[in-house]
């Protein structure tokens, strides 16, 4: 069985994150049930699942890391209810074996339950506001349910400050080969749309067209910039070829949104999350 809790101090980040970059933090603590989390957070803290959409600076986080583990999938009367440290894959897999539509889009994404609620994530039309029902909480030591309706969730955004517990999400019921047959193609998809290495998947929200069209009609797939570089497959993944910095890759978001603001008058929004000081 799992320790409850583990505590490091002076860890570096890089492997806690799908960029593999960044320095050390202060102190690292994985939580694995929410009594441990609890006690955790005091302090100056962050609170990460898989890192996929997180760029550490290389400078590192004067402060306390809590990698969210609390992990489990239950199955309810109206769909499923998973923790804040499942990964999306296996939930949609625990969705798929249960007869569960409605997240199978969710297969590839190489997220959390938490990170995933928090920036409403999505794909190929889809996001977690469609299926959310209720999202469960740390108000200060005590978990609140919040409901859908009340989380005012945005494209990739959402309007909640609190630690994500867990959630609840709504589903509808398939043959498991239907459901098998819709996740194919959603894994067939990914595959042939988007570049594979160290990255954190899309870099910037769409504006009135996908953010990948600005970036290309604006010349810079390819760019360059230390060991990272703009895919030459997807305009809006950022890859690091496997030496570059946090600073190279914040370098190529910065150029990205200046070109895009000068040639179209376009103000992308990155879908990244910094942790620690950027220059």
């Amino acid at each position: 069985m799992c320790e409850s809790i583990v505590s490091l101090e002076s860890v570096s980040l890089s492997g806690f994150c799908t960029y593999h970059t960044g320095g050390k933090a202060k102190a690292l603590k994985i939580v694995y049930d929410l009594p441990s989390l609890q006690k955790c957070l005091n302090g100056e803290y962050t609170v990460i699942g898989c890192g996929s959409k997180l760029l550490v600076s290389d400078d590192g986080y004067d402060g306390t890391v809590i990698v969210m583990r609390i992990s489990g999938i239950e199955a309810t009367a109206r769909g499923v209810y998973a923790y804040a440290g499942t990964p999306l894959p296996v939930l949609a897999s625990f969705c798929e074996r249960m007869g569960k539509s409605g997240l199978e889009w969710a297969c590839g994404i190489p997220g959390s339950v938490g990170g995933a609620v928090k920036l409403n994530a999505g794909a190929y039309g889809k996001s977690m506001s469609d299926v959310i029902d209720y999202v469960d909480v740390l108000v200060g030591d005590k978990v609140v349910s919040i409901y859908n309706r009340d989380l005012d969730f945005g494209y990739r955004t959402s309007s909640i400050p609190y630690v994500v517990v867990g959630a609840s999400f709504v589903c509808g019921c398939d043959e498991i080969d239907q459901i098998a047959a819709r996740r194919l193609q959603y894994t067939a998809l990914r595959r042939e749309r988007q570049p594979t290495g160290y990255s954190c998947g899309s870099v910037f929200v769409g504006a009135d067209r996908p953010a990948g069209w600005y970036i290309e009609q604006a010349g810079l797939k390819g760019l360059r910039q230390g060991g990272a570089v703009i895919s030459d497959k997807h305009a809006n993944f950022i890859i690091n070829e496997g030496f570059a910095s946090s600073r190279d890759i914040n370098t190529l978001i910065r150029t990205v949104k200046a070109e895009v603001k000068a040639k179209f008058g376009v103000s992308l929004r990155e879908e990244v999350v910094y942790l620690g000081d950027f220059y």
